[in-house]
């Protein structure tokens, strides 16, 4: 049994603007700065009152919206008359916290002093809405905490209710302490004013038992050092566009916020995060399907800690799991027989030998047609290049391939394309590496080189 087939990487399931860290998925922000939690059950707002009108998300106000770097941090930006006021959105674990929090810092960048309203609207279902000093307890499982005491508070049974009240400049000093509703309804919003060039910060949280303190939460840009730091051993890609598959840093982020999957574990290994496939790997219930992701995790890195440290991977409750009705490919035998005798275990890796050599070739591709992988090596840009990568230079580093870590570029020489590669091999053998996409008469088993091929054929 296998479960990979080969299908070009779709850009569109890796993308979105979701909000995490290594403790998991946080939640994510919409185009117009809105928060939504894993839960789904409600979202966060903030508007703006400015002089005798309020802007909320979807209004006729400006909007803009960018990702800051590569880390998963958010900046939303809202033009008014008087200038922007911006809100930038990211996820971070707080003191002695399991569950990763989301920490939004709101500037006033304008000219004019504003209102600031942060409003919890419900999607599903908000049953009850309780105040705790600065903090606004949600359904008793999550809080929203802002990094000071609120001019005014506003809860209501619905959420026209609390529009009508806010808009209409009905909100008063009083500080409610908690409101139930059998509607499932209810809403709240707490209102700062914020005066020129200053901010303020409120934090999302997941800890029944905690209030966090905003301030005590990291500044972004060490959130955004901290990711740069752990995509570090990433693959990186310089392509025209993704039509031949193709990773980015951003698409390994959103995998590292999916449910752990052997195909995604596969994934992350072969785009250059190993020790975040073996943590999946090591922590699955074992199956068949995470035996083969283990093997791919091997051949391609051959890091024996990822199977030898207390915590790394348990190969045998893996080979365990195999059911007599599962037909292992070749490359998953080839790579547990190599496994086993390295972690010593020789009499497991005869008798394999003996009793399969694999019933059939792998069908997993984990890059794509950007590198198709063959029994005997590499086929780069599989097949056929699409007409709007001619003439564009492209570059690929740090593939963990079957046969070893693979690099290779494409520079434009008018119509010839000149190809330059390196391969750094595990040893076995050498890769036999062609690239019938630019010029299947190309053939080489060299591990590094640099040659002019001859020009695309027209309608390749």
């Amino acid at each position: 049994m296998n479960i990979f087939r080969h299908t070009p990487q779709k850009v569109d399931d890796f993308l979105g603007n979701r909000l995490g860290t290594d403790s998991g998925y946080a939640g994510k922000v919409n185009s117009y700065g809105t928060f939504c939690p894993p839960s789904g059950d409600y979202q966060i707002e903030w508007w703006i009152g400015e002089e005798d009108r309020w802007h909320k998300p979807k209004s006729k106000t400006v909007y803009s919206h960018r990702r800051v770097g590569l880390a998963p941090i958010f900046e939303t930006k809202l033009v008014t008359a008087a200038g922007a006021i911006t809100a930038t959105s990211w996820a971070s674990i707080g003191r002695g916290d399991h569950k990763p929090s989301v920490v939004t810092e709101v500037l006033n960048q304008s000219s004019a002093p504003v209102a600031l309203a942060i409003v919890v609207k419900p999607l599903k279902e908000i049953k009850q809405l309780e105040v705790e000093e600065n903090s606004l307890i949600i359904d008793g499982s999550s809080r929203l905490t802002i990094d000071r005491s609120p001019g005014y508070w506003v809860l209501q049974e619905e959420f026209n209710s609390l529009e009508n009240v806010i808009t209409g400049g009905l909100a008063n000093r009083e500080t409610p302490r908690f409101l139930k509703s059998k509607k499932k309804e209810v809403s709240g919003a707490l209102i700062v004013p914020l005066t020129h060039k200053s901010g303020l910060r409120f934090v999302t949280s997941f800890e029944k038992e905690k209030s966090p303190k905003p301030e005590d939460f990291p500044e972004f840009s060490r959130i955004s050092a901290g990711w740069d730091q752990r995509l570090k051993t990433a693959a990186k890609t310089n392509l025209p566009n993704k039509e031949r598959g193709g990773l980015s840093h951003t698409d390994l982020i959103e995998l590292l916020f999916s449910a752990p999957t052997p195909k995604d574990a596969v994934l992350l290994a072969a785009w250059g995060l190993a020790d975040d496939a073996a943590e999946r790997i090591a922590t699955a219930e074992p199956n068949t399907q995470w035996l083969e992701a283990s093997i791919e995790l091997w051949t391609r890195h051959r890091k024996v800690e990822h199977f030898l440290l207390p915590r790394g991977i348990k190969i045998e409750p893996l080979v365990r799991s195999i059911d007599k009705r599962d037909a292992l490919s070749q490359s998953t035998v080839a790579g547990l027989v190599s496994l086993l005798k390295t972690i010593g275990e020789d009499k497991g890796a005869r008798d394999l030998e003996l009793l399969d050599k694999g019933s059939h070739q792998s069908e997993l591709q984990p890059f794509g047609d950007l590198v198709f992988e063959t029994p005997d090596g590499v086929d780069l840009l599989h097949d056929f290049v699409p007409p709007s990568w001619y003439g564009e230079d492209l570059e690929v580093h740090n593939l963990a391939t079957r046969w070893g870590n693979l690099g290779f570029a494409v520079r434009w020489h008018g119509a010839n394309p000149a190809f330059l590669w390196e391969m750094e091999t595990h040893g076995d053998s050498l890769p036999r590496i062609t690239i019938s996409g630019l010029d299947p008469k190309f053939s080489t088993f060299k591990t590094e080189g640099e040659t002019l091929l001859s020009p695309p054929a027209s309608g390749n």
